[in-house]
């Protein structure tokens, strides 16, 4: 070829305007997309790649620059939004979702027995039961539990005698606690009357009212304390070793419990509803936005060469082009279009 024929075919195809060029852009364009996926990827050669890429290394600098980050940028997208859970599911999915709750069995956990020892759980609640039951028996109107009044403790004095202990042995396990309570309950109605039945009813309602303030706060008092803080940590222990030790399928049985199935037939409802949402709109823009922030100035081979599969993916690359390529130039189109750029 002379150097006056190379230089026409590299003006005709550098001009600004090409109509010739635009013909070849759109020859390669339809030959690639005239290719079977099965073609268009070299299955082993790319598991081979992304197998090679997902060093520790490479996760980490992909979550420190960009998962945690979204992450914390979607926080605050939602704090300052009023949008609520359902406006993302259309009322179709909603039916539907309400047909699956009713029709879905519970798991039967199974894999779950044993994952904690029911001695650690008692031992950490034990004592938040005992204050809470203690708080009840001070409101008893029960001579000596704390909450008589006169005329109870001056009509009840024996009665009294034979209760009064029962704040002393709250110590015992929580079943007997409650036992005793009860039992108290019962002697001091049958011996003092409808005026006391009203007062252990009064007492047991305003109890009542605030017996779950009491039960948070003496549990968070329990949890704060040494022994409690050493029983947590002995019980997720437990826990995290029986996980690690389950089967995968007997995980499995509880979800295959799970119309899986009816859930992921909603998946497309809910995505296309939600999809054109403002919300969703400026998370992706949001997230594309801070990618290239990153990312945007750096080349495809830097990105690569950084997670050490540039030659991989280059090869393969050509490789798969050059096979595509020799398709291409050897169908007529191409042939007559090469004829017609050598005439420019």
């Amino acid at each position: 070829m002379s150097e006056a024929t190379r230089d026409r075919i590299v003006s005709a195809l550098a001009a600004e305007e090409s109509a010739l060029r635009d013909e070849g852009v759109g020859l390669i364009v339809d030959h690639v997309l005239g290719q079977k996926l099965r073609d268009l990827v070299d299955l082993e050669g790319s598991r081979a790649i992304v197998v090679r890429a997902l060093t520790p290394e490479n996760l980490a600098r992909i979550v420190g620059l960009h998962i945690k980050p979204g992450w914390r940028r979607y926080a605050e997208h939602v704090q300052g939004s009023g949008e609520t859970l359902g406006a993302f599911v259309p009322e179709p999915s909603r039916e539907k979702i309400r047909r699956i709750v009713g029709k879905s069995k519970l798991p039967r956990g199974k894999w779950a027995q044993g994952i904690v020892d029911p001695v650690l759980m008692r031992r950490l609640f034990a004592p938040v039961w005992a204050n809470l039951l203690l708080n009840f028996a001070k409101r008893l109107p029960v001579p000596g539990m704390g909450g008589a009044s006169g005329a109870a403790s001056a009509a009840g004095g024996a009665v009294g005698r034979g209760v009064g202990g029962i704040a002393g042995r709250l110590t015992r396990s929580v079943q007997e606690r409650a036992e005793k309570l009860v039992d108290a309950g019962r002697t001091v109605m049958g011996g003092l009357g409808a005026e006391v039945e009203k007062r252990l009813q009064a007492a047991a309602r305003e109890f009542s009212d605030g017996a779950a303030d009491m039960w948070r706060e003496a549990l968070q008092d329990r949890l704060k304390s040494a022994e409690g803080r050493e029983l947590v940590a002995q019980i997720t222990g437990q826990v995290v070793d029986h996980l690690m030790m389950t089967k995968l399928s007997d995980l499995h049985e509880d979800a295959a419990r799970l119309p899986i199935l009816d859930m992921i037939d909603l998946v497309p409802g809910i995505v296309g509803h939600s999809a054109p949402r403002a919300f969703v709109q400026e998370i992706v823009s949001g997230e594309l936005a801070a990618f290239l922030a990153i990312e945007g100035d750096r080349t495809l081979s830097e990105l690569l060469g950084e997670m050490g599969i540039l030659e991989e993916v280059r090869a393969a690359t050509v490789t798969q082009i050059g096979r595509i390529a020799r398709g291409l130039f050897g169908s007529p189109a191409f042939g007559s279009w090469i004829g017609r750029l050598l005439e420019a």
